[in-house]
């Protein structure tokens, strides 16, 4: 089976988007994400984002993009932060929404595939 991984930056920058940064749309036209970005999801300013960090993160990400608030994102709403590849890949059920659990199941597993050293942090 075919898993597609959305890379940290990647993983950021949809939180970035949805949460409506301008500085991280002119971004993902320009440049790649910067220790700038990292730091601002640093909250405990520890050199990297914890997995606690980044998962409260995703949960506001989520609630960002759920511009109706039924706790599911469909194709409309995630469009220009998500492929229609990447929806496909998170919506596990192939319901055709995205759920809370699902999304968050998907980028948590993210989170553990690049933290390459292990130490529960995601690092510039």
């Amino acid at each position: 089976m075919k898993t597609l991984t959305l890379k940290p930056a990647i993983l950021l920058m949809t939180g970035l988007l949805a949460l409506g940064s301008a500085q991280a749309q002119n971004t993902v036209q320009q440049s790649p994400l910067t220790p700038e970005h990292f730091a601002a999801l640093d909250r405990n300013k520890s050199g990297g984002v914890s997995k606690e960090e980044y998962e409260v993160f995703m949960r506001e990400s989520f609630q960002k993009m759920d511009k109706n608030g039924d706790q599911r994102l469909t194709p409309a709403e995630t469009s220009g932060v998500l492929t229609a590849e990447q929806f496909a890949a998170v919506d596990a059920n192939k319901d055709g929404a995205i759920t809370l659990d699902e999304f968050i199941e998907h980028v948590m597993r993210d989170f553990d595939r690049y933290d390459y050293d292990k130490d529960g942090q995601l690092k510039p």
